[in-house]
């Protein structure tokens, strides 16, 4: 690895409300076959855009950070790590499309992403006037149902685009989105992820759900969730991963055809949405291959 090179500021700005921004870390090898191993291989150097973005530059400390990296796989053009002001997620949404306006070279072009996520590399189209849409990794596994009494039963884990949720009704843990102040929506929500999981990962011997999503109900394709995550971060934009997971329950519990959209907003208004795929909707037991679609707006670069 060379050294002495630094990973580069591109832009920031926000995505369908959440902040996020982008830097450049292709001159920088990492030998790594797989973005997992390339997130190992780079610890230095994303912990150097966490004090550049975070400290240096007083970046908001809400934002999602997209790293773009040389690929482990050669069917990708770009590599993509995601860092945060308290670590590294395994995926984000909200940042890849950032990543995907700034890296491409106008509307109707692509970028295919290497990301750590299983499920294949994100394919980004720039459509336009601000307009994403993203092709994520494939869901090939269904929800999974968890008999947790702190204090609901109906908690659920999913995992899609190298993110893992624990889903929960919003009413059911009594975490009302209209009558909930953020601040108490984030520390209560923390709280309850940090509970929930340390349980379930008792009981499964697995790694414990990393986000949490507060879910509403579907209504005419339309509804809300809050997603936390992090040292009780209440995302602002309806969340990229977030989106595809509740697509991933809305279609498990009958809420949504195989055929309809998923509009998909967070509780402060903006909204992503969410389809499957041709394939997938003509065969679903294939995988789901999610089609996400949202907005990025460019503040500084």
């Amino acid at each position: 690895m060379n050294h002495t090179s630094q990973p580069s500021f591109l832009a920031s700005g926000n995505a369908s409300g959440q902040p996020v921004a982008c830097y450049d870390a292709t001159s920088l090898a990492h030998g790594a076959s797989s973005m997992a191993g390339a997130r190992e291989a780079l610890t230095g150097a994303l912990d150097r855009v966490r004090a550049a973005y975070f400290g240096r530059m007083r970046g908001d400390p809400g934002a999602i950070v997209a790293v773009v990296t040389r690929p482990a796989v050669q069917v990708a053009d770009e590599g993509l790590l995601f860092v945060t002001a308290d670590g590294v997620l395994g995926g984000c949404g909200e940042a890849t499309m950032f990543a995907c306006a700034v890296r491409s070279s106008g509307a109707g072009s692509t970028v295919v992403f290497d990301t750590a996520a299983t499920g294949g590399p994100i394919r980004g189209t720039d459509e336009g006037a601000g307009s994403v849409s993203l092709r994520m990794p494939t869901v090939h596994e269904p929800s999974v149902s968890h008999p947790v009494t702190v204090p609901s039963q109906h908690f659920r884990t999913v995992t899609v685009s190298g993110n893992s949720f624990l889903v929960v009704s919003a009413e059911a843990v009594g975490l009302g989105l209209d009558d909930t102040p953020g601040e108490l929506l984030a520390s209560r929500g923390d709280a309850l992820l940090r509970e929930a999981s340390a349980v379930i990962a008792r009981r499964t011997g697995q790694d414990p759900p990393g986000l949490l999503l507060l879910t509403e109900p579907l209504v005419g394709g339309v509804t809300r969730s809050a997603v936390v995550w992090g040292d009780a971060v209440l995302n602002r934009g309806p969340c990229g991963t977030g989106t595809c997971a509740r697509l991933v329950t809305a279609l498990e519990d009958g809420e949504l055809g195989a055929d309809e959209v998923l509009t998909h907003h967070s509780p402060f208004g903006p909204a992503f949405e969410a389809r499957l795929d041709t394939a997938s909707r003509l065969d679903p037991s294939k995988g789901l291959g999610i089609v996400l679609r949202g907005r990025v707006e460019t503040l500084r670069g």
